[in-house]
This record gives structure tokens, C-alpha cells and sequence, in this order.
């Protein structure tokens, strides 16, 4: 009998020691892949001040400074100092859906809410700014309220979260608004600039971007009213990596909380945009500081260990 019990004893012990390490691979597989290629792989589109890349090839903006700063925190938490980048172009938000199903990044940097819709294709970092889904229309059209597009025909980037609010207000408004679909935030507003849509559906950062860059800036209207609710911006990252997620998070806790925060705001918000020379002049506020600690809290935060 005793013989049986230490024998099933070891069974136990073998079984579970097996599960664990199949757990903690499951937990570790982005830093895994990180230290053993020595590089990290970071998805982007074009979407200034967000993500862009300039004419002599560099890749900037908001969201790439802050992935930067968590870059340098991985390589200095598993202690590779030559830690190489890799930027991947997803320049058609759709093909964003494939990077994740497939593994291929590890961040994707660039416009990207934390909306319900994802939690079976990726998760998500703690936001790092938001802002709201608007429209823009010609100013001859007097269009002032979705109200009045009822029966219009719109455009909104595909499988983007302005989509999400856009087709959520014309269900519960019942406003039988025909929506066309883009590849690109610029081909929605696009459409609308040409008269094929009679509005073009955009997160207001991007929109306020878009038109400060046409020569004919004074023709737009920006609807007044957000739809829905305001979209927090967040890094996305691969599904139930919580390691990975938390490295992450440590990482954007810390610059959060630091007085560089306001200071890499104000670089692509309130100052020429770097290399296209538009000023958006939305400083960072007390307003901006409540409404991301109210949707992604970083008290405490954990300090990020180093191997140095």
C-alpha cells in the first residue's frame, strides 16, 4: 500500500511539474522569442502624430516614442544590449487582424483602441491617451449632427473602432445611413472630399491631422459631438501573454507617472508635428491625467527589474 501511494505520489508530482512548465512556456512565449532571436518585432501604420514613417525612412511619432521607452525596459529586463527592432508595415488596418492571429508582432504601435471586439484576437496594454470618433463633412452641406445623416451615404476605415461607433449610432438611431468601407483613414476622407460619401467618420486626432494638411482646410467641418464613447488608446499585444502584458505595462506605468509624459504629449500634440510641420495644439491637461487614471490605473506600480 505504501508502495502505491509513493508511486501515485511521484505520478502527481511528475504530471504537475509538467503542467507548470507548459503553463510558464504558454506565459513566457513573446520574451522567449525576444531572447533567443535578440529582436522584437513592432507593427505600425501611417496615421501621424500616431505612426508614420518619414521620407528618409525613419519611423516616428507618439506611440513609437513610448514603445521605445519599453523596448529599452525589455532589454534591459532580460539583459540583451543588442536588442534589434523590427518594424513591420501594416498599412491596411484589416491585415492588422492577420499580424495578430498569426504572431507575427509582438506590439503593434499605432491607432488602436481597447474595445470589447478584441479579446479573442489580442490583448492590450493600459491606455496611454484617447479621444473620440467625429465626423467631417463638407461645410456647403451645413451637416452639423449625425442626426442630419440620416439616409447619407459615409465612409469609415474598416474593422477600425470609429466603424464600431459609427454602425452602434445608426443601429440604436435607426438612421438607414449606407456605410462604405476604406482600407485607410485617408481614402474615407477622401471619399468624402470628393463628394462620393457626405461625411467621413475618423477619431478626432487623426481628423484634425488630415484637414490641417489640405490646402483647402477652411472647407471641413468637424462635428462638435463625439459618437459613442470616448476611444482609449492602447498598444496591442499577443493573446494570454500575461508575462509579456505585464512587462508592458510596468514599462508604460512608469513613463506615465513621470514628468516625461506631458513632455512626449506636447512633442506630437502641441507643438509642429516632427517632419510635417502641423501643430494640433491640444496640450496635455488635468482633464487627459483624471480620465487615463480612471481607465488604467498604475498605483502601485511594480518596478521593472534589470540584469545590469
Amino acid at each position: 500500500m505504501t508502495k502505491t501511494v509513493n508511486w501515485l505520489s511521484i505520478c502527481v508530482f511528475f504530471v504537475s511539474g509538467l503542467f507548470v512548465q507548459t503553463v510558464e512556456a504558454q506565459a513566457s512565449k513573446t520574451i522567449e522569442s525576444i531572447t533567443n532571436s535578440h529582436q522584437i518585432n513592432i507593427a505600425y501604420r501611417d496615421a501621424p502624430p500616431f505612426s508614420y514613417k518619414t521620407a528618409d525612412g525613419k519611423v516616428v511619432g507618439y506611440v513609437i516614442d513610448l514603445c521605445n521607452v519599453i523596448v529599452s525596459d525589455i532589454s534591459k529586463h532580460l539583459n540583451i544590449r543588442d536588442l534589434k527592432v523590427n518594424y513591420i508595415d501594416n498599412k491596411y488596418l484589416p491585415e492588422r487582424d492577420e499580424l495578430l492571429r498569426d504572431q507575427k508582432v509582438d506590439m503593434i504601435c499605432s491607432v488602436n483602441a481597447n474595445v470589447a471586439e478584441w479579446k479573442n484576437l489580442a490583448d492590450y496594454s493600459i491606455p496611454y491617451t484617447y479621444s473620440w470618433t467625429r465626423f467631417a463633412t463638407l461645410k456647403d452641406k451645413k451637416i452639423t449632427n449625425i442626426e442630419q445623416l440620416a439616409g447619407h451615404t459615409v465612409s469609415v476605415t474598416a474593422g477600425s473602432v470609429d466603424s464600431i461607433a459609427l454602425n452602434k449610432a445608426n443601429r440604436e438611431l435607426g438612421l438607414n445611413i449606407l456605410v462604405i468601407t476604406t482600407p485607410t483613414m485617408e481614402k474615407a476622407f477622401e471619399l468624402m472630399h470628393d463628394g462620393t460619401t457626405s461625411a467621413a467618420f475618423i477619431n478626432d486626432i487623426s481628423l484634425k491631422e488630415i484637414v490641417e494638411g489640405q490646402t483647402d482646410k477652411s472647407s471641413f467641418y468637424i462635428s462638435a459631438k463625439g459618437v459613442g464613447k470616448p476611444q482609449f488608446f492602447v498598444i496591442l499585444l499577443p493573446n494570454g501573454d500575461n508575462e509579456f502584458k505585464s512587462l508592458v505595462n510596468q514599462s508604460l506605468c512608469k513613463i506615465r507617472n513621470s514628468h516625461d509624459f506631458a513632455k512626449i504629449h506636447d512633442i506630437w500634440f502641441n507643438s509642429p508635428i516632427p517632419y510635417l510641420k502641423l501643430n494640433l495644439q491640444s496640450p496635455f491637461s488635468e482633464e487627459m491625467e483624471q480620465e487615463l487614471a480612471l481607465n488604467g490605473n498604475c498605483n502601485p506600480v511594480t518596478k521593472i527589474t534589470t540584469n545590469e
